[in-house]
């Protein structure tokens, strides 16, 4: 079961990995965490936003990305990267408006 989780764990770093990448050709910074797998992206204004990459037990457990809090981004595999670009760019220009 160790090595299951283990797994997991590593699938999760590596889509992490993979969103950081995209975000980096998007000309954003990004923070990888180690010890779990999360983003955090650097807002000009206010918090830094945070994604997370875990299983979503609604979708059969799925990996999925999603704000801090539960809220769904989008799944966590290469057809999906683009979606969740998208969902960062739009946090990101909330929190400058606000």
């Amino acid at each position: 079961m160790a090595t299951e989780a283990s797994e997991l764990t590593e699938v999760r770093r590596l889509r992490v990995w993979a969103l950081a990448q995209a975000l980096k050709s998007h000309g954003y910074a990004v923070e990888v965490a180690e010890s779990e797998p999360l983003l955090a992206i650097p807002a000009a204004f206010g918090s830094p936003v945070l994604l997370r990459c875990d299983r979503r037990a609604v979708c059969g457990g799925e990996l999925w990305f999603s704000f801090p809090g539960g809220a769904a981004v989008a799944p966590a595999d290469d057809a999906h990267l683009h979606d969740v670009v998208v969902a960062v760019k739009g946090k990101l220009a909330a929190q400058a408006d606000g």
